[in-house]
């Protein structure tokens, strides 16, 4: 037996529709941390295995470094590719989480560009105080 009857029954499925839409709108819309993708996985346990020493190329095709080694960020929550920065692109060390790297012709790129690389925080270098 049917509760809703008259011109309020469809104004009732209309609005049920709307709010499970909106619930699985609000679930997709969450952030990523970069292991909701089996690609970034596959990624990580590739870099783990052979990675070190491959070099690692900004979006728009400068070389940044190679890898110099794989760890788990201080959180827990992400992988870390360590890069030793070649002196061009300013030297020292940083480190790229894997969700920032893909793979693209045989090559580790990430989507930082050159800009953005001599820009990082040095891991090898202490954080400059504000005065």
């Amino acid at each position: 037996m049917n509760r809703f009857r008259g011109p309020g029954r469809g104004l009732s499925a209309c609005l049920t529709l709307a709010a499970a839409t909106a619930a699985q709108a609000q679930a997709l819309a969450s952030p990523s941390d970069g292991w909701d993708n089996a690609y970034y996985q596959i990624l990580a346990e590739s870099l783990r295995r052979s990675g070190r020493g491959q070099w690692v190329y900004t979006s728009d095709g400068h070389a940044i470094g190679r890898i110099a080694d794989v760890r788990t960020s201080p959180d827990g929550m992400h992988e870390l590719a360590v890069v030793d920065v070649r002196s061009l692109m300013g030297g020292g060390v940083i480190a790229v989480p894997f969700h920032r790297l893909a793979r693209r012709r045989d090559r580790i790129v990430s989507t930082d560009d050159r800009a953005a690389v001599l820009t990082m925080q040095r891991l090898d270098v202490p954080a400059r105080s504000a005065r």
